[in-house]
């Protein structure tokens, strides 16, 4: 029999973090997104097209992840485990800039028949300046309860991490993932190293904690895939990575 337990994982990154939210990346999305991954391969090899969660209306089924599962009485169950938080607060945040231009020569390779002019003012193929919010930190930290064998074998072979891969960003120099007998499972399933709400949280959770900084209140995912509607409640947001306290 598999034993769950309380454990702590670090990432230590080459320059920082890019994200699109004010809180990390959550560490269930990204065991949701090996998983995922591994299950695409095996569909593709005996001849089948995967459906993307997000093509469906209806609930996706939620994979099984090496984590175990907060099921509280009155409210949505949700995987035990935060999103990334740097041990030290940032002190600041970076604006990068990305830019995008389409390729012509790709584009003649790929379709049929072209326009004589592809605007790059206007239109899905015009060309893009934007920026990207990064947070410099040495690493990032994470708190779940879950199987460390397998959570291990999933997080080793990630070399990045968050928005703009490809492009660098959030480069993974490598992983630790220990034991963390110090936390009670109901800690370790819901708050940062530093004692603030690690994670979207519903008001049932959320009430075990009575003097945990939280990141107010609003609509977000509950559990992956995070953004598709049936996962969309009202629940008690993360602190944010700016909040100093």
């Amino acid at each position: 029999m598999t034993t769950l337990a309380p454990m702590r994982i670090r990432a230590r990154l080459a320059a920082g973090l890019a994200h699109a939210g004010p809180w990390g990346i959550a560490l269930d999305g990204l065991l949701a997104g090996e998983v995922w991954a591994a299950e695409k391969e095996r569909q593709l090899s005996l001849g089948r097209i995967p459906l993307r969660a997000m093509d469906s209306d209806e609930p996706p089924p939620d994979l099984e992840l090496p984590l175990a599962r907060c099921e509280p009485e009155d409210g949505p169950w949700h995987w035990a485990a935060t999103c990334a938080r740097p041990p030290q607060p940032p002190q600041r945040i970076d604006i990068h800039m990305w830019t995008g231009r389409v390729d012509s020569r790709s584009l003649e390779q790929a379709a049929a028949a072209l326009p004589k002019i592809i605007s790059s003012r206007q239109g899905r193929y015009r060309a893009r300046r934007m920026p990207l919010l990064v947070t410099p930190c040495s690493e990032v930290v994470w708190h779940a309860v879950g199987d460390i064998d397998e959570v291990t074998r999933l997080l080793t072979p990630i070399r990045s991490i968050g928005k703009k891969r490809t492009s660098g960003e959030g480069q993974v120099l490598d992983w630790t993932i220990t034991d963390a007998p110090d936390l009670d499972e109901l800690t370790a399933a819901h708050l940062h190293p530093d004692g603030t709400l690690g994670r979207t949280t519903p008001a049932s959770c959320r009430g075990q904690f009575a003097d945990v900084v939280d990141g107010g209140r609003g609509t977000a995912g509950i559990r992956p895939p995070y953004m598709h509607p049936s996962r969309q409640l009202e629940l008690y947001l993360p602190a944010r990575l700016d909040d100093q306290r």
